[in-house]
């Protein structure tokens, strides 16, 4: 073995002895929390939290097509990819305004029992982890948007309410979009 070839034969060595020294475990098993993903908006000045499993895309704020005789909080109806999506301004459904920039909103997509919808709000804040055990049942009331809220997590001081899209498609209030 050459000179070179000797070095490097050592410096694995030492490696290999270094990261034995150091060597951390993975945790246990009963030491992993199961964790719920979700993706938080705000809507009004408050934030929420909607898993992933209740909605199916999210997107900018596509150009719509306003439809006539139907409730004000319907903004129209846009072609995604082929497919009529209607948005619903879900703060105007709760009887407030939108308080971002246009270009801040974004738009929730769900899709359950027949319901195609999206649900633009002021903001999307991003993904998060939230363990299961930070799930809590009481949440503070967040005016017309409380019903649709399902408990919450909490994180520090602050517990994300959890928004349940099936609980506003079960709503005859949001179903009856005419006018």
């Amino acid at each position: 073995m050459g000179l070179r070839a000797s070095s490097a034969f050592q410096t694995l060595v030492a490696l290999d002895t270094y990261c034995r020294q150091s060597d951390r475990r993975l945790p246990s098993e009963d030491q992993v929390v199961p964790t719920v993903s979700v993706v938080c908006f705000a809507l009004q000045g408050q934030q929420f939290a909607v898993p992933f499993s209740d909605i199916v895309e999210l997107l900018e704020v596509p150009a719509c097509t306003r439809l006539p005789r139907v409730q004000s909080w319907v903004r129209g109806v846009a072609n995604v990819r082929g497919r009529l999506l209607p948005i619903i301004d879900l703060a105007e459904f709760a009887g407030s305004r939108l308080t971002t920039a246009p270009k801040q909103q974004r738009v929730l997509v769900m899709d359950m029992h027949g319901v195609f919808a999206g649900l633009q709000v002021d903001e999307v804040l991003g993904m998060r982890h939230f363990p299961v055990d930070t799930f809590v049942e009481e949440v503070d009331d967040c005016g017309a948007i409380s019903p649709y809220l399902e408990g919450g997590y909490r994180d520090g001081d602050k517990v994300w309410g959890v928004f349940r899209p099936l609980r506003l498609v079960s709503d005859v209030r949001f179903l009856s979009v005419t006018a």
